[in-house]
């Protein structure tokens, strides 16, 4: 196995929902959630962008030394 430090780290996201502003039809189902089921909710949602915005390859590009990976 190659010598190599790993560093686990965390980045923490907060997501604010104005619920002012979430249509009509979803705010009932939104309200009814748990607060694990809307962490699971904003967690997907945040995987999802950072897949969209090819987040991984930027941060890795280049990477001769060092390469960020998401584990969960």
């Amino acid at each position: 196995m190659a010598n190599v430090i790993k560093v686990p780290h965390t980045v923490v996201f907060e997501a604010l929902i104005n619920v002012d502003k979430v249509p009509a039809n979803l705010l009932p189902a939104l309200i009814a959630l748990s607060e694990s089921e809307l962490t699971e909710m904003c967690k997907g949602a945040t995987l999802a962008s950072i897949q969209v915005a090819d987040l991984l390859r930027v941060a890795n590009e280049g990477n001769s030394w060092a390469e960020v990976t998401i584990k969960e």
